[in-house]
């Protein structure tokens, strides 16, 4: 009898509270020896960690929002209404329920799109002006960097083997004309590129690679209106990102690269994106051959050629 038998069945619940470290010390020494017995469920509890890590990393920053005006007077007419509930948190303050309340934004959003703004966008254009900043822009460009580059099989959605038929889809999912640089006199080639929605509307994510198989990406958004930055730097844990505003466009550039590195890449970013995409030259149309007189053949002198209606003489 192994130690899961002797233990009692490792529930799927107690596994999401050792992962969270939730489980007393009876059941957590049990789930650990269980876990060292069986190692697809020790798998499986990696991943439920660095999703809880991904999770925490996206909407901490939600969490630690004060809440609105209008939340906080609720929260303060409601307070001390129910019996025995005077000394707890309103539901909506509870860090949880504000937790389970963002991922079901992302999701909802991410599963919409952009489908359901046109009637709205004009009515919910002050609140969104003060929420589309370019610091949340190179927020979300840092969490796609974190999150795409750490898994290869879902890195793009559209390879680089026909760079016009990515920037062209790219460019039709945001509605305006973008384009991934060509970085290869910093030694990063283009490996791909898929859409995003971000903060800015529908954006756009490029990936490179070098030789080292090292990996850099550029985020691309359309800013509102007066929304217009420098050169800018933040660091979030071991991703550096330098982000911009050029035109009607707005970049950030993101690795796992010291600050100098980075931004000698975000400077060829940069000259490329001011100077345009390239222009390609059409392919030379071909040119009718002229067929070429063939010359004449000289008869001797002397001998008459012979006609189709006249027979040649007997001698």
């Amino acid at each position: 009898m192994n130690a899961h038998q002797a233990t009692g069945r490792v529930t799927e619940d107690e596994l999401h509270a050792y992962v969270d470290g939730q489980l007393d010390g009876n059941r957590r020494l049990a789930v650990e020896r269980w876990l060292a017995e069986d190692p697809e469920a020790a798998r499986r509890a990696e991943d439920y960690r660095a999703q809880g890590l991904l999770l925490h990393e996206m909407f901490d920053s939600v969490l630690r929002e004060p809440p609105s005006d209008t939340v906080q007077e609720l929260s303060d007419r409601l307070k001390g209404r129910i019996a025995f509930n005077d000394n707890r948190p309103a539901w909506h303050a509870r860090p949880l329920v504000r937790f389970a309340a963002a991922v079901m934004l992302v999701v909802a959003g991410a599963a919409g799109g952009w489908m359901g703004r046109g009637a709205d966008q004009q009515a919910a254009a002050p609140v969104a002006q003060q929420r589309q900043t370019l610091a949340t822009f190179a927020q979300e460009a840092t969490q796609a960097h974190r999150f795409y580059t750490s898994d290869e099989r879902f890195q793009v959605e559209l390879g680089a083997d026909n760079q016009d038929e990515l920037n062209g889809w790219l460019s039709k999912r945001m509605g305006r004309d973008v384009f991934g640089p060509d970085l290869g006199r910093v030694g990063y080639r283009l490996i791909g590129g898929r859409s995003l929605p971000t903060d800015l509307g529908a954006g756009a994510q490029y990936m490179y690679a070098n030789d080292g198989n090292k990996r850099i990406t550029l985020f691309v958004g359309a800013p509102q209106s007066g929304n217009q930055s420098n050169f800018s730097f933040t660091q979030n844990g071991d991703v550096a990102t330098f982000y911009w505003v050029e035109g009607p466009l707005a970049y950030a550039l993101a690795g796992r690269l010291s600050k100098e590195e980075l931004l000698e890449i975000a400077k060829a970013v940069y000259q490329d994106v001011k100077a345009g995409p390239p222009r390609r030259e059409p392919p030379p149309e071909q040119q009718p051959q002229q067929q070429q007189p063939q010359p004449q053949q000289e008869q001797p002198a002397g001998v008459q050629p012979i006609s189709d209606t006249h027979k040649a003489k007997e001698s």
